[in-house]
């Protein structure tokens, strides 16, 4: 049982040592008029499949109205300018996760990525937060690349 705790303990520390170097936050590119911006973001670190807690970190890929954007990796923030309207984000790994977003002109949706350990929690895995938290949960975090679909297109 001590060799199984400190094997355990260990390991969290290896991880601990493998955090991401914080870096200085980006000015995002002014958004074009008429469009709208949707961030997409992960929040939880998870070891493991879509619903694990044991094995490799899982970086499910997420798609925009049915085109990949970006494999969602733990810490991510990645953002897409789309056209007002209905958008269908789906999240695939083991199995899909769906949501309908609706965009409007000159304003941001923010969908939040649990992944990994939200099957203990009872959370949703793809979810919309509002403006508030969604703004305040990607504050001063690094954006990563993503192949957007062409807004309006």
């Amino acid at each position: 049982m001590i060799t199984r705790f400190a094997f355990v303990l260990a390991a969290s520390l290896a991880f601990v040592g493998c955090a991401p170097v914080p870096q200085a936050p980006i000015a995002d590119p002014p958004l074009a008029s008429g469009l709208g911006r949707v961030y997409f973001y992960r929040t939880t670190f998870s070891i493991g499949s879509d619903s694990g807690l044991l094995g490799n970190v899982a970086k499910p890929v997420l798609m925009l109205d049915g085109r990949p954007v970006a494999e969602a990796s733990p810490g991510s923030v990645f953002f897409c300018d789309v056209a007002p309207g209905r958008h269908q984000v789906t999240v695939r790994a083991n199995q899909a996760y769906s949501l309908t977003i609706t965009s409007v002109p000159n304003q941001a949706n923010y969908v939040k990525l649990d992944w990994g350990v939200v099957g203990l929690t009872g959370q949703s895995h793809v979810s919309e937060a509002s403006a508030a938290v969604g703004g305040q949960e990607i504050e001063g975090r690094p954006r990563i690349a993503a192949t957007c679909p062409q807004a309006g297109g």
